[in-house]
């Protein structure tokens, strides 16, 4: 196959995408379910995020992992969610820091879980769903992931 029918294929594979409204997925939601799929799994979910975005922000991974290590489970806690935590500080770190477009950050995800931030109360309501752990982790690093690089987006 020539080059120019490689060249149309994904062109129209890529038109296919935005028509069926499919995404393609994200380097970093990639990265992070590559992370959380590790096994043994030793990613919580604000070193997955923190090491997700090292390269960006210049980091070494290892450094990123230390940043985020006492933020999982709501600060050890149960406190604010790890993974708003480290969204906060990611965008921080890129910039993005006024206290609307941090106020509409947390807004965001907190519509989405009907007003709640703190890690024991978002397991609490998971688990009443029926909903496990793991799971609903991964959804809240992936949400979390995909509103920073709207917000960069938008930033820029």
């Amino acid at each position: 196959m020539a080059k120019k029918d490689l060249f149309k294929i994904k062109i129209r594979y890529n038109k296919d995408i935005k028509r069926k409204g499919i995404r393609k997925m994200n380097k970093h939601i990639e990265k992070a379910k590559e992370l959380r799929n590790a096994t043994p799994m030793v990613h919580n979910c604000a070193q997955t995020i923190m090491e997700v975005y090292a390269d960006d922000l210049g980091i070494n991974k290892e450094l990123a992992n230390h940043l985020g290590c006492n933020f999982g489970g709501g600060m050890k806690c149960g406190s604010v969610c790890g993974a708003i935590t480290s969204g906060l500080m990611i965008l921080g770190a890129k910039g993005i820091d006024s206290p609307a477009k941090v106020n509409q950050f947390i807004k965001t995800i907190s519509n989405n879980h009907h007003g709640l931030i703190n890690c024991a109360d978002l397991l609490k309501e998971n688990a009443k769903n029926g909903g496990q752990k793991k799971p609903h982790c991964d959804g809240m690093i992936q949400e979390v992931i995909e509103l920073i690089d709207q917000m960069e987006k938008e930033n820029d």
